[in-house]
């Protein structure tokens, strides 16, 4: 019987490598049912003001993780300690790096489909460090350009 599945499956992969269109059509279709589109993000001041900006192609997938809080410290990943506690808009966790411990909150205003503002805050659990905040804003646009593929992004100087 292992036999059996094992030529199955050889002959399903060399059925992949014969079909050289096939990636295309698998992907055209993903489109056709998830159609991508192109987003703007701007990294905003406490005054609201634009101070950084980019747009990317993104597909429900991608788009589901704009909302996700995956913190880093220095460019160093915060290892999640606690959490995360999710609710309808709101998101908090707990986590440690380089021997410090953060709380880690953000809360999205808006429809995530179309138009939302998303504020992280990073509270470091010692007394040396103050928090810092980052507010985000993200809008939809309408369909990718041609040729762009899901998660392509380019930097947009404000």
């Amino acid at each position: 019987m292992k036999s059996i599945v094992l030529a199955f499956a050889v002959l399903l992969l060399a059925a992949c490598d014969a079909a050289p269109g096939t990636a295309a059509r698998l992907l055209a279709r993903q489109q056709a049912i998830d159609p991508p589109q192109l987003w703007r993000i701007e990294a905003l001041s406490a005054g609201d003001k634009v101070v950084g900006e980019s747009w990317v192609c993104a597909d429900t997938t991608l788009r589901q993780t704009f909302a996700r809080v995956h913190a880093e410290v220095d460019g160093t990943p915060c290892l999640t300690t606690s959490g995360p506690v999710v609710r309808e808009g709101l998101s908090t966790l707990r986590c440690a790096t380089q021997g410090r411990s953060y709380a880690i909150s953000s809360q999205a205003i808006g429809d995530p489909a179309r138009d939302f503002r998303l504020a992280v805050t990073v509270t470091p659990l010692s007394r040396d460090l103050g928090p810092g905040r980052q507010i985000r804003r993200f809008r939809r646009l309408g369909p990718c350009p041609s040729g762009w593929r899901i998660g392509e992004q380019a930097d947009v100087r404000p």
